[in-house]
């Protein structure tokens, strides 16, 4: 099935592709992970101390992830089942991909934010599916073991493929429209349903979000401007603050 979806979506994109005023194929393999590197490189110590807060909540969550999966258990019901159903649904590619599809038949801006969407989901799914083949890690419906890695054993749970793709099509509405008060809680909702679901464990979902939204402001940023990472410390608060600007 997964396949299936990433035959479809790279079927999406290269049709797309013929009519779009720019190659997305160029962008998306070139463009974006070339992007990524410039950001990364230009503010490198930035990007360190970033990327070591979220290996620690990374961590911190994992020690907690069987709690988090005893408790989602312990707490089903009827009503939960299908409220989550529903928002499971919003982290589907081909889902996504097919009611993104309807922005076409609109005014330039929503074909452009459309073309976006399909590009953020393109690139973050890329990204998480090298990740889940690397690390190996089990599903928690298959185990209690929180760290049951084996890299490029296919086992495919971190990260949460439903959450990178939610976050990605909510930062670039949220982006291009400024209904991120909408668009985020719903997925978050879509995160949390994976862990209700048994699909995912917490960090999974964790590091789902933080690829989405990353490359959803990525593809979202003015293509002319750059990307600018600031940190500061609040003293009083005895806390780093980490600010991205597009």
């Amino acid at each position: 099935m997964k396949k299936n979806k990433l035959i479809f979506i790279l079927f999406f994109i290269m049709t797309l592709n013929i009519n779009a005023e720019e190659n997305i194929l160029n962008r998306f393999f070139f463009g974006d992970f070339i992007k990524t590197g410039h950001v990364l490189i230009e503010n490198s110590a930035v990007a360190c101390i970033s990327l070591t807060g979220i290996g620690a909540l990374t961590i911190a969550l994992m020690n907690n992830d069987l709690m988090i999966k005893n408790y989602f258990i312990q707490s089903r019901s009827e009503f939960a089942d299908k409220t989550f159903d529903i928002f499971n649904i919003t982290g589907d590619g081909i889902v996504v991909l097919a009611a993104n599809s309807f922005l076409f038949l609109l005014g330039e801006k929503e074909k452009k934010t459309a073309e976006k969407v399909i590009e953020a989901v393109a690139i973050a799914g890329a990204t998480s599916y090298i990740l889940k083949i690397v690390t190996g890690r089990q599903r928690p419906s298959d185990t209690d073991e929180r760290y049951a890695f084996s890299p490029f054993s296919f086992k495919d749970s971190f990260p949460s493929g439903h959450t990178t793709v939610a976050f990605a099509w909510a930062s670039v509405i949220a982006e291009n429209y400024g209904i991120w008060y909408i668009t985020y809680p719903v997925a978050a909702l879509c995160g949390i349903a994976r862990i209700y679901k048994n699909m995912h464990w917490a960090s999974d979902v964790f590091i789902g979000s933080i690829i989405g939204i990353f490359f959803g402001k990525l593809v979202s940023s003015d293509e002319n401007s750059d990307i600018y990472m600031s940190a500061k410390t609040e003293i009083d608060a005895s806390i780093l603050l980490v600010n991205v600007r597009y």
